[in-house]
C-alpha cells in the first residue's frame, strides 16, 4: 500500500515569505501557508508535490486551513493576483484521492494553467 505523504512544518516557523525558504526545500516541494484558528496565525508548511509541479508553483501563493467541519480548504493564486481571484478546493483531512496533498496538486495544475484547464480562461 502506498503511503500518503503530508505537509510538514517549516523549521523556522516564521511568517510566509513568497521569496523562498532558503536551503530548506527540495526542488520537489512547495511552501504552503497554514492559517491556524482562532486568530488566523500563519505557519509555514512544506509539501512534496514532485519536480514538475514544484516548478509550476514557483509563481503561486498556496495556503490551507482546517474548517470547523473538519475539511481542509486549500487555496492557490498567482503572486500579484488579487485574493478575489484565488481558487479554492476542499480536501478530506486524511489519506485518499481527496487528500490535502492530492487537492494541492490539482490546484497547482489549475492555477498554473495545467492540462486539466486547457481552453479555459
Amino acid at each position: 500500500m502506498k503511503k500518503e505523504f503530508s505537509f510538514r512544518m517549516a523549521k523556522d516557523d516564521l511568517l510566509f515569505d513568497v521569496d523562498n525558504i532558503a536551503g530548506e526545500m527540495a526542488d520537489t516541494e512547495v511552501e504552503v501557508i497554514q492559517f491556524l484558528r482562532p486568530d488566523a496565525k500563519r505557519r509555514r508548511m512544506i509539501a512534496p508535490v514532485g519536480k514538475d509541479l514544484a516548478e509550476k508553483a514557483k509563481n503561486l501563493i498556496l495556503s490551507a486551513e482546517q474548517l470547523r467541519t473538519g475539511k481542509i480548504a486549500i487555496y492557490a493564486r498567482k503572486i500579484g493576483e488579487s485574493e478575489e481571484n484565488e481558487k479554492m478546493d476542499l480536501a478530506n483531512n486524511g489519506p485518499g484521492i481527496n487528500s490535502p496533498a492530492n487537492v494541492l496538486k490539482k490546484l497547482i495544475r489549475k492555477v498554473s494553467g495545467g492540462k486539466q484547464d486547457a481552453g479555459k480562461e
